[in-house]
């Protein structure tokens, strides 16, 4: 018999590390500073109020975590990166460390090859791993279209590079020990 706890956990799904802002700017250079880390900043900066919550209050997480989706890694540095990011965002606002729980999108080649070793560059805050149709289909075309015209998108759907993505995605979670730690999909 199992007994669910009868809510829903929210995740936070945050913007690529690539992007650029000029809504906040370095100070002693004047340069955009990366939107990823605005992002992560804020995102924890917004969750404090229910991570600090007395003791026995409802909380978003019964574990005293928050959850970020990180998309767009390409790759275990850049999935290392999102890391020490997030680390040294816990110290900055005294959480405890791996406080901030990351979900890694394997979307992109380099992550995709790669998963392994991105999981384990982040094993003590992986909530789960997850393959992006879409992004990944992009990421196969921009890798790719130099070479001649591709399927279309219905004909992709059911390509054997696809179907293997998403069962190595799988496969790697298993091997890795996520099941049961956390979400493979």
């Amino acid at each position: 018999k199992h007994t669910l706890p009868g809510r829903v956990v929210l995740l936070v799904r945050n913007v690529g590390m690539h992007l650029m802002t000029d809504a906040v700017r370095f100070a002693d250079s004047g340069r955009d500073v990366p939107e990823g880390l605005v992002d992560a900043c804020v995102t924890v900066l917004a969750a404090l109020h229910d991570l600090r919550k007395p003791a026995g209050a409802q909380r978003n997480s019964r574990a005293g975590s928050m959850y970020v989706v990180k998309p767009k890694q390409h790759g275990p540095e850049e999935v290392a990166f999102t890391e020490r990011v997030f680390a040294r965002i816990e110290q900055c606002f005294g959480l405890a460390r791996n406080t901030v729980k990351l979900g890694i999108m394997d979307e992109e080649r380099r992550t995709t090859v790669n998963l392994k070793e991105c999981i384990r560059v982040a094993r003590e805050r992986c909530i789960f791993i997850n393959t992006g149709f879409l992004d990944r289909t992009g990421d196969e075309i921009h890798t790719c279209f130099r070479a001649g015209p591709v399927e279309p998108k219905a004909d992709i759907k059911k390509a054997t590079w696809r179907v293997a993505y998403e069962a190595w995605n799988v496969d790697i979670g298993i091997e890795t020990g996520l099941v049961g730690t956390a979400q493979i999909g």
